[in-house]
């Protein structure tokens, strides 16, 4: 690093992935992608849109780097590390996600990629250029198998329960909620759930409305997700919910949800408080919740 240029600016915020298959021979294999530009091999990542959230942006910049269509799993490190824009080092910030291949495009070489390689994950280390891709790909490594994500999520913002006049239960979402239940939407197809379920409440179910129509699903009520539900009848429908095929949605209330987890991994329930609008990726190892990532229907 040169001395008389310190590091400075806004951070570049970019997300990537490591996008897993399996192949018959060589088990699970991960892809890295070469740039001619310097003369590196990476994993698949990229800026961030303004506007776009970064699970959204993970998946689509591995998309357009390797023609791979894939959706997401488990967190994986954030990896910061400086470069150059202009005339001054900036930090880059880059979110990465374990990714279970779906589908895979014909391979176009580019000017940003010009080859790719598919490499089971030991190999993939050896031939990573960077010590931050090298780190990402050990966590990837140390993944048990899991079940995919089951996100529980709060509904979304739905004004004060002392300005409501009528029955709680009816309580609608306000236009702050109805924006968090559109971003919702916008990044549930990440994901790629095939199970919706809310909570009775009215502010809960409309929490998904928006994703239900845009995914072409059902939301199902569950009285087990109510606030006044029994926590441990809660933890056990999630972990009846656990499938290693299809992602599941869940939105319940704030009351429930720090006390289901905490039933779920025997931590403190305050570990789990959850803003309106907020939540959790919840992943498990057979009956045993594994991994607890926190997920926000936020782009920032």
């Amino acid at each position: 690093m040169n001395p008389e240029r310190p590091v400075g600016g806004a951070p570049i915020r970019a997300a990537g992935g490591v996008a897993a298959r399996d192949d018959p021979a060589r088990g699970v294999e991960v892809v890295l992608v070469h740039r001619p530009r310097f003369d590196d091999w990476s994993l698949p990542k990229g800026k961030v849109k303004r506007t776009e959230h970064p699970v959204v942006g993970a998946v689509r910049e591995v998309r357009e780097e390797t023609g791979v269509r894939a959706i997401l799993g488990a967190r994986l490190p954030t990896v910061t590390y400086d470069v150059w824009s202009g005339d001054e080092l900036v930090p880059k910030v880059v979110d990465y996600w374990a990714m279970t291949v779906t589908a895979e495009m014909p391979f176009r070489p580019g000017r940003e990629v010009d080859e790719l390689a598919w490499l089971p994950v030991d190999e993939a280390i050896a031939r990573a250029s960077y010590p931050h891709d090298r780190r990402v790909l050990r966590a990837f490594a140390e993944l048990p198998r899991l079940t995919r994500p089951i996100l529980l999520l709060r509904h979304g913002s739905a004004g004060e329960r002392d300005e409501w006049t009528g029955p709680d239960a009816e309580r609608p979402l306000d236009p702050l909620g109805k924006s968090q239940a559109e971003d919702l939407a916008k990044l549930l197809p990440s994901f790629a759930p095939g199970v919706l379920v809310s909570a009775e409440p009215q502010r809960c179910r409309d929490t998904l409305m928006p994703a239900a129509q845009s995914l072409g699903l059902t939301v199902v009520l569950d009285p087990r997700f109510n606030e006044d539900a029994r926590p441990e009848l809660a933890a056990a429908r999630l972990r009846e919910l656990a499938d290693p095929e299809s992602a599941v949605v869940v939105c319940s209330q704030g009351g429930l949800i720090p006390e289901a987890v905490a039933k779920l991994d025997g931590r403190a329930p305050v570990r789990y408080r959850t803003a309106k609008g907020e939540g959790w990726s919840l992943l498990f190892t057979g009956r045993r919740l594994t991994v607890v990532d926190p997920l926000s229907t936020s782009a920032r």
